[in-house]
């Protein structure tokens, strides 16, 4: 069983600070895996989820290849759309040229109540004003 005492962080969360601590301009992808896997959890109170998500060796930035929500025991297709979703509203732009990928880990949890509630509603406003006309 994981161990969440004070200070112990999400995987995620720990790759994405080594690798800005080498290169601090960076994009950081893991935030967002994180939130939108928070969001999802929050949303349709589930205990675990995991947010997938493909880029190819040639992206940088916000452009992924996909994202797939896989839910024991079951890979229910309207999360991964949800998913999808909040990535378009962060900005990402989603193509899947077919070439080589690579996945980026996914999110572990060990993120505090407060940091649930932020990224749910970090991402339901995103999601708002993606929406608007």
């Amino acid at each position: 069983m994981p161990n969440k005492a004070v200070g112990t962080r999400c995987a995620l969360q720990v790759a994405r600070k080594r690798r800005l601590s080498v290169n601090p301009d960076a994009f950081a992808v893991e935030q967002d895996i994180c939130d939108v896997t928070l969001w999802l959890s929050e949303k349709h109170n589930l205990s675990r989820v995991h947010v997938w998500v493909d880029r190819h060796y040639t992206q940088a930035g916000q452009e992924i290849a996909g994202v797939t929500v896989i839910n024991s025991p079951s890979l229910p297709a309207h999360l991964t759309e949800e998913a999808h979703e909040a990535f378009l509203a962060l900005g990402y732009k989603v193509e899947d040229t077919g070439a080589d990928i690579y996945a980026y880990g996914f999110c572990h949890g060990n993120h505090s109540r407060h940091e649930a509630i932020q990224a749910y509603a970090r991402i339901e406003n995103a999601l708002r004003l993606w929406r608007a006309p």
